[in-house]
């Protein structure tokens, strides 16, 4: 991680843990993704697009869902700035490799799960006027297919005939008490399955 400006006043804060912000999915494609723009959310945050720093996810471009290093549902590609977007293709697992793989693929084709969350590491960045920061250069740690910004009762109608149980939790996480915010931005550890345990054995692996 870069050297993040005294005059943010980060450092008076937890910098080791990621920022969340949601993208969208494609009008005209449902599996090509705007990761991120520049429109200023409604936290009062911007994200810079030519300050994406993107060689360490391009090595490993596993995409997730909800965050969970467990759910592994395929890899993006072509991840690129064009203009003021960050952009990506979500390239799917074969279809059979798991329940949650098959799930969010029809969900996703059916336009249901429509919102995509990547998670960064603020490199520079400046306070705007009227509250919030402007994220100058950012570290892009890992993307993910998230259902909370998605309509959630048509997903969960989806839901009712699509799945299991087990896996109707492992799509509907809930935030737990350790929320925090982080430069203006509202962040939750989710829980899901085995997550601490996956992240052990990722991090034994050398996958941070």
């Amino acid at each position: 991680m870069g050297v993040i400006p005294a005059q943010v006043r980060l450092v008076d804060r937890d910098t080791s843990k990621p920022i969340f912000k949601a993208g969208r999915q494609s009008d005209a494609e449902p599996f090509d993704f705007v990761l991120s723009d520049e429109s200023i959310d409604r936290m009062g945050d911007r994200i810079r697009a030519d300050g994406w720093a993107l060689d360490s996810f391009r090595a490993n471009p596993v995409a997730l869902f909800g965050h969970d290093h467990a759910s592994i549902i395929g890899k993006w590609e072509n991840v690129r700035v064009e203009g003021k977007k960050l952009l990506g293709r979500l390239h799917m697992a074969k279809a059979g490799t798991s329940e949650l793989v098959d799930t969010v693929r029809s969900l996703i084709e059916q336009r249901i799960l429509k919102a995509v969350s990547v998670g960064f590491q603020p490199i520079e960045a400046e306070p705007m006027k009227g509250g919030g920061y402007d994220f100058i250069k950012s570290t892009l740690h890992e993307c993910s297919i998230v259902a909370v910004p998605a309509n959630p009762n048509a997903l969960a109608v989806a839901m009712v005939k699509a799945t299991k149980p087990h896996l109707v939790k492992q799509l509907f996480v809930q935030p737990d008490s350790r929320a925090y915010q982080l430069a203006g931005q509202s962040t939750h550890h989710l829980k899901t399955p085995n997550l601490d345990a996956a992240r052990k054995r990722f991090k034994s692996m050398g996958i941070d």
